[in-house]
């Protein structure tokens, strides 16, 4: 074998280890950015909730009743005859 034949296979060789090791960081640094975005939407994801249990309570029918009662609406349905089915 002669030596710059070597030298070729020697470059190929330490070029594709590099690409090789290059891939391997740039996954991980990936994987870190994955699963950061992954805790951010979960934290999002139960601020949602705490609003929308809060939202649900405000505007909820215990809320809305007081708030009708207040304004001197009755809560009482007036009853009709049963409806026959034939």
């Amino acid at each position: 074998m002669s030596t710059a034949r070597f030298v070729v296979i020697i470059l190929a060789v330490a070029t594709l280890f590099t690409l090789y090791v290059g891939h391997v960081f740039a996954t991980q640094d990936l994987l870190t950015d994955v699963q950061q975005l992954r805790n951010e939407q979960l934290a999002l994801e139960m601020t949602f909730d705490k609003l929308e249990g809060e939202y649900h309570r405000v505007t909820g029918p215990e809320e809305v009743f007081a708030a009708a009662r207040d304004l001197g609406l009755q809560d009482q349905l007036q009853e009709g005859p049963p409806i026959q089915i034939p």
